[in-house]
């Protein structure tokens, strides 16, 4: 079983939670995931199956987009609404000051991991630490914000709900962005729901639950329709075709050269990323270098 399932996840289960599950639900296949959320958060998760998981690297996911609500008027230590309150201020502004503040955070943006996310330090994930109470030094990052609207907005008793949708590039933390908007109407604000609708090319309305899984395996309906194939998960890379020697040179270890090539797609060049194919079917993944397209041992097998 090889290839990508696009799952549906619920609020409350980790993605850890959701992989452990589907491989139980897989017969004990390998299964990863690509791009993690939080127990808070729902919708898309990219699952990766059997050897799929070495294109984990690869698989295509900016920009993200997710849909949600941010409510103003509190600050939490985790930056979404089941963390522990830090903080209340009365929010009185309008819908379009708060549209307009979510407008401002488009753009690069230099994030720090929240302590309550699952990036790691020393191999441990830092919501470990959190919750022993200890703050460890993180690595600032710049992610893309590409685009941040407000989609519906409420208010009362000086609060505010402010529903949005975002686009943005992978590893973008979405909490950290509601509380730089509560930070700029002076208010502070968390996340209340947070949905992933979008990952690359995959969407959520494409994806099954895990219950919708559960119940096919158990029909004996097998992977047919749902589980992607690995050629389509690298649909949008640049593509070179071996002959039948270059598959049997990949699969001894040894380099391939030219003469193996039978096809490549035009425009190539040193530092791409390309999908090697061999038979039709996926062979590997390979970095261009300088000298050939494929004079290397830098042949990502499958």
């Amino acid at each position: 079983m090889d290839g990508l399932l696009l799952l549906d996840k619920p609020t409350g289960p980790t993605s850890h939670d959701i992989v452990a599950s589907l491989r139980a639900v897989c017969g004990g296949v390998k299964t990863g995931h690509a791009g993690t959320l939080d127990p808070l958060a729902s919708g898309l998760l990219v699952i990766l199956l059997g050897k799929a998981t070495k294109l984990a690297p690869y698989i295509p996911g900016d920009p993200k987009v997710y849909e949600g609500c941010i409510l103003l008027g509190i600050s939490t230590d985790s930056l979404d609404i089941e963390g522990e309150l830090l903080a209340e201020a009365s929010y009185e502004g309008s819908g379009e000051e708060a549209a307009a503040a979510l407008a401002a955070q488009v753009g690069t943006v230099e994030q720090q991991p929240p302590m309550f996310s699952a990036a790691k330090y020393k191999g441990k994930p830092l919501y470990r630490y959190a919750r022993r109470g200890v703050e460890v030094p993180r690595q600032s990052r710049q992610v893309q914000v590409y685009r941040f609207e407000m989609t519906g907005f409420r208010s009362g008793k000086g609060r505010a709900e402010v529903d949005f949708q975002v686009e943005c590039s992978p590893g973008t933390y979405v909490r950290e962005l509601a509380a730089r908007v509560g930070d700029t109407l002076g208010c502070g604000g968390v996340i209340s729901s947070l949905r992933r609708i979008a990952s690359g090319p995959f969407r959520v309305e494409n994806a099954l639950t895990l219950h919708d899984v559960e119940r096919r395996m158990e029909g004996h309906a097998g992977t047919e329709g749902f589980v992607l194939s690995m050629e389509r998960a690298v649909e949008g890379y640049k593509r070179i075709d071996v002959s039948d020697e270059g598959l049997r040179t990949a699969r001894n270890g040894a380099p391939l050269n030219p003469e193996m090539i039978c096809g490549m797609d035009t425009g190539i060049i040193a530092g791409d990323t390309v999908a090697v194919f061999a038979g039709g079917a996926l062979l590997g993944m390979h970095r261009v270098t300088r000298e050939s397209p494929l004079a290397s041992y830098a042949l990502r097998m499958m």
